[in-house]
């Protein structure tokens, strides 16, 4: 019986200290405080993001292109870079250096990745209204591996998704697991 009291306990902490996404303070590149707040009848894409990853900078020419195809007042995209390590001139040059056209903002306490249970860059997630996750994981199966990617992408996760939330379709997977740069 104690057993059982004691994971009940530590259940209703972890879950008390997690996080709403709206909740969240983040701070923007223009050093403003912020906080991402889905709209009605709109999805929020969150790329969790690092300027020193790999796979964040091979990943670039991809997030950008989706940004220009799906950017709209239904869909709006961010770049996330968590802890406090990056400065903003890094995280600018990041986005001018690659073309990123969203908005970056800094989770310096990690706020966003605990509410969110991100755990490595770039990993993404598609959050309705309600800031329900609709989505999570890769942006394609370009890397099954660190450090093996395939020649041709043949699944397309996250695009595939937004193209079924534009359509009123279901959206599968709503889950892939994500690989990368661990969020420290």
């Amino acid at each position: 019986m104690r057993v059982l009291f004691f994971i009940s306990l530590v259940f209703l902490v972890a879950c008390a200290s997690k996080p709403k996404v709206q909740e969240v303070v983040l701070t923007s590149l223009s050093q403003e405080q912020t906080s991402i707040k889905p709209s009605q009848n709109a999805l929020t894409v969150i790329y969790f993001l690092s300027p020193e990853c790999p796979l964040c900078i091979n990943y670039t020419l991809v997030m950008g292109e989706l940004n220009e195809h799906f950017a709209s007042d239904s869909l709006k995209f961010y770049g996330v870079f968590s802890n406090e390590w990056y400065s903003p001139e890094e995280v600018r040059m990041f986005q001018l250096k690659y073309n990123l056209g969203f908005d970056m903002l800094f989770d310096t306490e990690n706020r966003l990745a605990q509410a969110l249970s991100a755990t490595v860059t770039p990993e993404v997630f598609v959050l309705n209204s309600a800031s329900e996750v609709l989505y999570s994981g890769k942006i394609d199966n370009w890397v099954n591996e660190l450090g093996k990617k395939k020649l041709e992408v043949t699944d397309h996760y996250l695009r595939n998704a937004l193209l079924a939330w534009r359509n009123g379709k279901p959206i599968h997977p709503m889950h892939t697991q994500p690989i990368g740069c661990l969020i420290e």
